[in-house]
């Protein structure tokens, strides 16, 4: 039982290993460039300081980016919640109109029409 665990894990082990070295590369940049170690040592520290400045600047359009789209976000549930209380407004706005031409009309019903006022007075 325990060699089946131990050669289960193996391949686990592998794969979580290759998974962070991905990760690690895409974000530097390096993608197993060979440097050679008795090469220059100034031109291997101006190759790694330009990764850095890569990785940093990728990392800074990441971060301006995610905060862009946060403000977007928040411009959105704003509206949404300024919009109930536009349509809240219009509604008094109508039913007011509304109540004055029902006003409008009681006043019309009870005066009644030119003849039936030419009738009663005589």
């Amino acid at each position: 039982m325990e060699k089946g665990v131990a050669a289960a894990a193996k391949p686990v082990v592998k794969t979580a290993e290759e998974m962070f070295k991905d990760a690690v590369q895409s974000l530097t940049g390096n993608y197993g460039k060979p440097i050679e170690q008795s090469g220059q040592p100034e031109q291997i520290k101006q190759d790694e300081a330009k990764r850095l400045q890569v990785a940093r600047a990728r990392l800074a359009q990441i971060n301006k980016e995610i905060v862009e789209a946060r403000k977007k976000r928040e411009e959105r549930e704003s509206r949404r919640v300024e919009e109930p209380e536009k349509k809240q407004e219009q509604k008094k706005v109508v039913e007011k109109k509304e109540k004055e031409s029902v006003l409008a009309k009681m006043i019309k019903s009870r005066q009644g029409s030119k003849e039936a006022m030419q009738r009663a007075s005589g």
